[in-house]
């Protein structure tokens, strides 16, 4: 006689039980995989890991250039004094500004022509004075020399004995006779009649 075991369970109740233990299967499964992974080094293979750096460049304001570097100036060396002697004149001298003209220079002076008087020719034959009568008689000779200032006019205006001739008669008798007699072109500085000294030799000698 078959017996029927009846668990009391309807078609609810046996999917109900089903779905518990296929849940629970799965769990021992995961659970069993998982411990099995724990037991065993899997080696993975290196990671390598590439990373590209990209250099960011920032665009800045230039600097401005540095200064051009100053030269020092070599240290100043004061020159070396000078002492100069100046004469000094005794006469108090104006001082001389710089502004004052520079004057022109004045030419040299004329050289001044002079000309000696001369005789003149109208009184020619008077120049010779008379012989003294006793310097003849004694045979006294010789020559005198005269110095006379002739005027602008001229006439003798003063005489003196230069050279005598040995004879005071024949001196006097000269130097008389010109202060009287005698007459001169005159002398002149440039073209002008002037008084001036002229010399004249008076010679006296006995004619046979």
């Amino acid at each position: 006689m078959d017996s029927t075991f009846d668990t009391g369970l309807g078609r609810g109740g046996r999917n109900t039980t089903v779905l518990i233990v296929i849940t629970a299967f799965h769990v021992l499964l995961v659970w069993a995989l998982v411990n099995s992974l724990s037991k065993v080094n899997i080696a993975l293979p290196p990671m390598i890991i590439q990373a590209d750096i990209i250099e960011e460049i920032t665009q800045e304001d230039e600097a401005p250039p540095p200064p051009p570097a100053l030269e020092t100036p070599p240290p100043y060396v004061p020159p070396p004094d000078f002492i100069v002697d100046v004469p000094v004149s005794k006469a108090p001298t104006k001082a001389l500004t710089a502004t004052q003209s520079t004057k022109p220079v004045a030419p040299p002076p004329k050289a001044v022509v002079k000309k000696a008087p001369a005789i003149d020719p109208k009184f020619k034959r008077r120049f010779q004075p008379d012989y003294p009568p006793t310097s003849r008689r004694l045979g006294e000779e010789g020559s005198v020399v005269l110095q006379v200032l002739v005027g602008p006019d001229g006439k003798v205006q003063d005489g003196k004995v230069k050279t005598s001739s040995g004879f005071s008669r024949l001196d006097e008798a000269a130097l008389k006779h010109a202060l009287r007699a005698w007459r001169f072109t005159p002398g002149t500085e440039d073209g002008a009649p002037v008084t001036i000294w002229h010399s004249v030799r008076v010679t006296f000698k006995i004619e046979g």
